[in-house]
């Protein structure tokens, strides 16, 4: 309850229910956040939101933008209308990775290239290039 109060001066409340309950269904099913590590280094995760999975990247070190969501609120709220700092998806994954809630998975190029094709399916239009 001291983090959900910690975590609500900062964010908004909505944005901080919402990230508590993706990670809440996951105590259920226990498939909520997954962190894929590479042999290279390459840390990702994939969070399953109300509808999808998306991929989420935490940690950029070069973007001006420090973290990364395929889902389609990221790309409007964050990049587009400035009106949040990050979604729900992002929160979730910050919240499981500090309290060591993700499942850790191990994976190849191979693995990431399924999560990706699965996000953007061959044909898929960009969300965010309208045209």
């Amino acid at each position: 309850d001291d983090i959900s109060s910690k975590l609500q001066a900062i964010f908004p409340e909505r944005l901080v229910l919402a990230a508590l309950d993706i990670i809440d269904h996951g105590n259920a099913t226990h498939i909520t956040v997954i962190h894929y590590t590479t042999p290279w280094g390459h840390s990702e995760y994939e969070v399953l939101g109300s509808t999808a999975k998306y991929a989420v990247l935490l940690d950029l070190r070069t973007a001006k933008i420090p973290y990364s969501c395929a889902c389609p609120a990221f790309v409007y709220s964050v990049l587009m209308s400035n009106t949040h700092i990050m979604c729900k998806h992002i929160l979730a994954a910050m919240i499981a990775r500090k309290m060591n809630l993700c499942i850790k998975r191990p994976s190849t190029a191979d693995d990431l290239v399924a999560i990706y094709s699965h996000q953007f399916p061959p044909g898929e239009q960009d969300p965010a290039d309208p045209g």
